[in-house]
């Protein structure tokens, strides 16, 4: 003979849509946790010359103002291009100095941005700065055409950040 309760659903989901065994498994994160995400995602336009002289800090990665730093943007007037099968390492120079750039040929569209990179056009780049036998090199994800314009806008905006 069955018990009544027995199937009635309550005693095997009591834990509110999750098995028991799981509701009891972890608590969630709190998100003011005071551990630092080690994943933060921060996008900060810079200059060369921030670049250059960051900080390095073993357990947080890239400081730019006491700011953690994933992915940084940069504009400037591109200087020098070495084409490569692979790769593009061009030079970028934004008037408080220049930093090597690599972008990665990895599909048609990234061959497409990197046959259109031309000395003397202004760019904006997207990437993540890497240290090589002690020299700063920016990774970089995207390059965006820059109108002259807007470029004292982007060194104003990055001045004051």
């Amino acid at each position: 003979m069955m018990h009544p309760n027995q199937f009635d659903g309550s005693a095997a989901f009591s834990g509110g849509g999750f098995m028991p065994s799981q509701a009891t498994q972890a608590p969630d994160p709190s998100p003011f946790s005071s551990s630092r995400n080690s994943d933060a995602r921060c996008l900060i336009p810079v200059t060369v010359k921030q670049l250059k002289d960051l900080s390095r800090n073993c357990e947080s990665g890239i400081s730019i103002d006491g700011v953690d730093v994933n992915t940084v943007v940069l504009v400037g007037i591109v200087c020098k291009i070495d084409n490569a099968i692979t790769d593009c390492t061009f030079r970028v120079d934004d008037g408080t100095g220049w930093i090597e750039c690599t972008k990665w040929v990895h599909e048609h569209i990234d061959s497409a941005e990197v046959e259109a990179i031309s000395v003397g056009k202004y760019v904006r780049v997207y990437g993540q700065l890497k240290s090589i036998q002690g020299r700063k090199t920016l990774n970089t994800f995207s390059i965006r055409y820059y109108s002259f314009s807007s470029v004292s806008y982007v060194f104003e905006f990055s001045l004051n950040f």
